[in-house]
């Protein structure tokens, strides 16, 4: 009955209602505001009773009508949403010695709740009180509770379920505790005594910080853990999952990184460690995490467990499986690796899965399918395949996977098959169903391995003996190559300055004998300063006070060329012999060009040295000789002067 204007409710109010066989009662809504002891006096049949949004009912008449109700039949009652802020004592004091399978009193506003006000029930399966603001929980009375659910109120620490310090459990028969969304902060070891028969619990969307050692390691019949949904969740201690009797953990959307570092939030945890006391473990289902994708730590983690019948992996940021770690699974059923970025992944991962009948790895970015994907033996005993949702290519690289799809009965097995395996490369091709991609054997023709390996030895040898043939009779020309390389090397670097006079204080330095001085002062000196060239002459232009080595070393990197000025008064002169060796570095610099050898007059060989002989040898020389021939001299000379620098020798490359 809903949104009725039923202000009393009696015996009554259901006495037209012929053979009242009523097993269920519903009220919502209808501005009650008292029931009359004898309300439910002629319904021996009910069986379950809600109430529910009656705002203005009065409690205390409430617990008088359940004077003359059935409650050897009545199975479940529901006080939903009322607005009680409390109860009282004795509200269920006429239950002595009943039982009831459930009884909710979900949505009101109670902040205390006494469960000796159900110290009268001789057993009550379920007792829900979601959706309260409940701070404090007393569990005296509720000796006869199998499940408890205290969803989405406002503890902030476990309830106490000890009778004593000795150990006695309020809750003996208590074997499911739901404390969803509450505002539980920390959990330690003593957190859950005295629930000894405890099988399921669920702790859900709370702020846990911290899950620290052997917080479970009480529960010693705890077959099943929910942690789910805590986003501040941040630190594992190695021994928080110590609890042998675990079977099944559910450990969803914390966003915990399984990584050994990460930027944003530190993350503790210890990967050998953190399974190892949790070896009964059967299902875990670790999605909406983030998992390593190093490959060492993803086997330290899942090392331990090796009675696994399920994994589930699904949107754990993995891009790579690693090898050998489901193969310590023996048990492994199911394994779910939905919504990853996996593209490909060597081929023993699924190697020797004998008892692996369900694959999920719909929705990762696998591209290409062929024969070494998975095990033929593999595919055959799977019983659902799922991988959807990929971006496969549909090139010839996928023919085997095509071929094998309609030579077997794998699409037997294949969720979403066809409609989601689309082809998403190449371009003209995405959106084409996977199922329409036909590749024939000529389009696909392979090119054996055993081809390129001839040819690659072919050519390699033919390159070989050109190499050898060519380093044999054309060393010049290679040493000229690789000369001219060096030098275009080296210009592009900045390492050769290409020079000109214009970069020089001088012109000319000139090195003569001082027996020939009459000579060089009023010919060879007038002829080029007449051509508008500055000559650098020691006797005119080096320093005073300093010493002659200083000056001559000073004046020649001063000048553009070095004139030598040769005779047999030059080769008899030690002096001179030693400014000839001083300048033989600007040749070797700058090669034969920046000097210019004059030979004034003939040297006789028993003045000939070694250095001039290899001088004349190898630099190209003027000979002076008054009269016939002396303007072509001049001519010759002014233009050596002036000629600029070829490249260097190699030897200063």
């Amino acid at each position: 009955m809903e949104n009725n204007f039923l202000s009393h409710i009696s015996m009554g109010t259901f006495r037209n209602v012929s053979n009242n066989n009523l097993t269920g009662l519903t009220f919502i809504n209808n501005s009650i505001e008292v029931l009359t002891v004898d309300a439910f006096k002629e319904m021996n049949n009910l069986r379950h009773l809600k109430i529910s949004h009656e705002f203005f009912l009065n409690v205390s008449s409430l617990k008088m009508s359940f004077k003359n109700l059935n409650k050897v039949r009545m199975q479940t009652m529901y006080f939903i949403n009322n607005g009680w802020t409390m109860l009282p004592l004795d509200f269920f004091s006429d239950f002595r010695n009943h039982t009831l399978v459930k009884l909710s009193l979900d949505d009101n506003i109670l902040r205390n709740f006494n469960g000796s006000q159900l110290l009268e029930f001789s057993e009550i399966h379920t007792l829900s009180v979601e959706r309260n603001e409940l701070v404090i929980f007393n569990a005296s009375g509720l000796h006869t509770v199998h499940h408890l659910v205290l969803i989405s109120n406002n503890l902030f620490e476990i309830p106490n379920f000890c009778s004593n310090e000795t150990g006695q459990s309020l809750v003996p028969k208590l074997s499911q505790l739901n404390l969803k969304d509450n505002a539980i902060r920390k959990l330690g070891s003593s957190s859950f005594k005295c629930l000894e028969n405890l099988r399921e619990l669920i702790l859900d969307e709370n702020r846990v910080l911290v899950l620290k050692n052997d917080t479970f390691s009480r529960l010693t019949n705890l077959k099943t853990l929910l942690i789910n949904r805590m986003p501040h969740l941040s630190t594992i201690e190695p021994t928080a999952f110590r609890c042998p009797s675990l079977e099944v953990l559910k450990f969803v959307q914390n966003e915990f990184y399984f990584v050994s570092s990460t930027k944003n939030k530190t993350f503790s945890f210890d990967p050998s460690n953190l399974f190892k006391h949790a070896r009964s473990l059967k299902k875990v289902d670790l999605t909406r995490n983030h998992m390593t994708n190093n490959p060492g730590l993803f086997q330290k983690i899942f090392y331990p467990l090796t009675n696994l019948t399920e994994l589930n992996l699904q949107a754990t940021y993995i891009r790579m499986l690693p090898e050998r770690v489901f193969q310590r699974m023996p048990f492994l059923k199911t394994l779910h690796l939905k919504g990853n970025r996996i593209t490909t992944w060597n081929q023993k991962v699924f190697e020797n899965l004998t008892s692996l009948r369900n694959l999920y790895m719909d929705g990762n970015h696998i591209r290409v399918i062929n024969e070494s994907s998975f095990p033929i033996k593999l595919l055959r005993s799977l019983e659902a395949f799922d991988i959807s949702f990929n971006k496969f290519w549909c090139t010839c690289a996928q023919k085997w996977f095509v071929d094998y799809l309609r030579s077997s009965n794998i699409s037997k097995i294949l969720k979403n098959w066809p409609q989601f395996y689309m082809c998403d490369y190449p371009d003209y091709k995405r959106g084409v169903l996977l199922i329409k991609y036909k590749p024939t054997d000529a389009e696909c023709a392979t090119w054996s391995p055993i081809f390129t390996v001839i040819i690659v030895i072919v050519v390699s040898i033919f390159l070989v003996i050109v190499v050898l043939f060519l380093m044999f009779n054309c060393q010049a020309n290679i040493r000229n190559l690789i000369y001219l390389f060096r030098v275009i090397k080296r210009k592009r670097k900045g390492y050769i300055r290409i020079n000109t006079s214009e970069s020089f204080e001088y012109d000319a330095f000139v090195i003569y004998c001082d027996s020939d001085r009459q000579w060089v002062h009023l010919e060879l000196l007038k002829h080029l300063e007449g051509m508008d060239l500055k000559v650098c002459i020691h006797h005119r232009d080096f320093d005073v006070g300093e010493h002659i080595i200083d000056n001559i070393t000073k004046y020649v990197g001063k000048s553009w060329k070095v004139v030598i000025v040769m005779s047999n008064n030059f080769t008899k002169s030690e002096w001179c012999q030693w400014e000839l060796d001083l300048v033989q570095e600007r040749r070797r610099r700058h090669g034969k060009d920046a000097l210019v050898l004059i030979m004034y007059s003939q040297i006789d060989s028993s003045h000939m040295t070694n250095s001039i002989r290899s001088l004349l040898d190898t630099t190209p020389h003027l000979r002076y000789q008054k009269g016939l021939g002396e303007d072509l001299f001049w001519s010759a000379f002014t233009n050596a002067v002036r000629k600029p620098f070829e490249d260097p020798p190699t030897a200063i490359l």
